[in-house]
């Protein structure tokens, strides 16, 4: 009987000591799933406006050069009158400047020049000129300014009209002088300015071109210039 009953508990403990075993091994007990790095598509956040990539940015267009001016304020002035309203005049218009100059110089002298001027007119004279003018075509209204010498304009002033090509153009005079007025020289800036517009001009006396720009304002609203 004690034989039987030691066989019986040597084979109960055979068999429960392997289960106990494996329950308490550490390398195949069981562990909690590790959590995923990549967040559910519930858990990603909607992009923001600060997050979104900027649009490249359109390339500038070539800058449009401003354009030339159409006003040309072309003048000769031996005392210096006349060259100050020139000045006036292209402070109003935004015009370019042009000095009209013979290629050989008037004489400084005052009484020789009354000589010079009263021959050159007599001659019907074309002296010739130190400078031409660059891009003519460009202009559309030519303003043309002078002294009254002899009731005329200077002969270097004609030369300066014939040598381009007045066609389509507008012509506007303005003049200085101690007295007289324009004289007879709008009819000879019209002639030498062959088919141009010749517009009213402006005279000033010489004593007050300093004190004119008033007048010239005026001058210059009145053409609508």
């Amino acid at each position: 009987m004690k034989k039987w009953t030691s066989l019986f508990l040597a084979l109960a403990m055979t068999i429960f000591l392997p289960a106990c075993g494996s329950a308490g091994n550490p390398d195949t007990a069981s562990k909690p799933p590790v959590s995923s790095s990549i967040p559910t598509a519930a858990e990603t956040p909607a992009p923001t406006a600060t997050e979104t990539p900027a649009e490249e940015p359109a390339e500038n267009e070539a800058a449009t050069p401003e354009d030339s001016s159409s006003v040309l304020i072309a003048y000769f002035s031996w005392s210096g009158n006349t060259e100050a309203m020139a000045g006036m005049i292209q402070e109003q218009t935004g015009g370019d400047l042009f000095a009209i100059e013979p290629e050989t110089p008037y004489t400084g002298d005052y009484n020789a020049l009354l000589e010079q001027a009263q021959q050159e007119q007599a001659d019907n004279a074309r002296p010739a000129l130190a400078a031409q003018v660059e891009n003519w075509e460009q202009y559309d209204t030519v303003f043309v300014g002078y002294p009254n010498w002899w009731s005329d304009a200077p002969m270097i002033v004609l030369s300066f009209l014939e040598s381009y090509d007045c066609t389509g153009k507008t012509v506007i005079p303005f003049c200085t002088s101690g007295g007289g007025g324009f004289g007879h020289s709008v009819d000879s800036v019209t002639t030498s300015a062959a088919g141009a517009t010749v517009l009213e001009g402006l005279h000033v006396s010489g004593s007050r071109v300093e004190s004119a720009q008033s007048d010239i304002t005026a001058w210059l609203d009145e053409l609508g210039v």
